[in-house]
């Protein structure tokens, strides 16, 4: 579940189009939660220690930040922001720190970023900073990818039904509950999608004592019943449920076409160290192929890895 009282929008520094500005400030306006908006700050002349004073470190940096507050506010009047809007400028080496340090200081609820959009790629560009928003971020991350009118008339979620495992099991249920509460803010259709991966394939033709027509079917058959166990009891419609067998970045952007959905919900498990380095998380590969909002999701108990 997701209770909206409290939203930090990131401002893209250099950037006239904010998508991330316009969703934060409708889904403010419409669930009546509090709105800061910040920029995260840092200048590498800071690090000159050799060439500069301690003074004259600090009035460089006061002066930096003073005239990116400026910009942020110029870029501010071209919108109209609800009343009690906080802002923010924060000087920070680690911009995604800032960013989860402010929000958990703030017990924000939601944090909301935009996306970048390289003319010669179709589907959204994902930055450093984004990447680390979503593997370190305990707090729910939104994902803008246009500028478009904030409406999610289609919500698709990524589900893992078919493993056992508690905690696949825990965020199962906190993703479709976060699902269902954007669908009751904007009146959307969910859908649930299970992926699962093909099954092992004889290594020669002659298998004795063996069918592995029947490994597939039983297989087939595992997560089907999990699925519909799990959408009967979130009163998902049945022909909103998917089963499809493959890689989940495929079966996931294959739903999103076929759905229309404007809204993806997918945990993310946060993981460090080498996985992350090699992009092992299953979320990271799905979101380099969708082009729609993305709602990323921690496990309960996260703990992120900040200095």
């Amino acid at each position: 579940m997701i209770n909206i009282e409290s939203i930090i929008v990131v401002i893209e520094p250099e950037q006239t189009q904010q998508p991330a500005l316009q969703r934060g400030i409708d889904l403010a306006l419409k669930t009546n939660a509090k709105l800061m908006i910040m920029l995260s700050v840092y200048h590498a002349g800071y690090d000159l220690t050799a060439m500069l004073s301690s003074a004259e470190r600090e009035e460089f940096r006061a002066e930096y930040i003073s005239d990116r507050y400026s910009w942020m506010e110029e870029l501010l009047e071209q919108y109209t922001l609800p009343e009690g809007t906080l802002t923010a400028v924060h000087w920070h080496n680690k911009v995604y720190e800032s960013v989860v340090q402010t929000a958990l200081e703030e017990n924000a609820d939601l944090i909301i970023k935009s996306t970048k959009h390289d003319p010669v790629v179709t589907s959204p560009v994902f930055t450093p900073l984004d990447w680390n928003l979503i593997r370190k971020s305990p707090i729910p991350v939104l994902m803008v990818s246009t500028h478009n009118k904030t409406s999610y008339s289609n919500i698709v979620t990524a589900v893992n039904t078919g493993d056992e495992d508690r905690v696949h099991s825990q965020l199962n249920e906190k993703l479709t509950g976060c699902a269902g509460d954007f669908a009751r803010l904007f009146n959307s259709d969910v859908h649930l999608v299970n992926a699962y991966p093909p099954s092992p394939k004889p290594m020669s033709l002659s298998t004795p004592s063996f069918s592995y027509t029947n490994l597939d079917q039983a297989i087939k058959n595992h997560h089907n019943q999990a699925l519909n166990m799990f959408g009967e009891r979130h009163r998902i419609k049945i022909a909103n449920r998917y089963v499809k067998e493959g890689l989940p970045e495929e079966v996931i952007a294959k739903i999103i076409q076929s759905t229309d959905a404007q809204l993806l919900v997918i945990g993310s498990v946060g993981r460090i160290g080498k996985t992350t380095e090699t992009m092992g998380n299953t979320a990271e590969i799905v979101l380099n192929n969708i082009k729609c909002d993305v709602l990323t999701i921690k496990p309960d108990g996260f703990i992120p890895p900040l200095q």
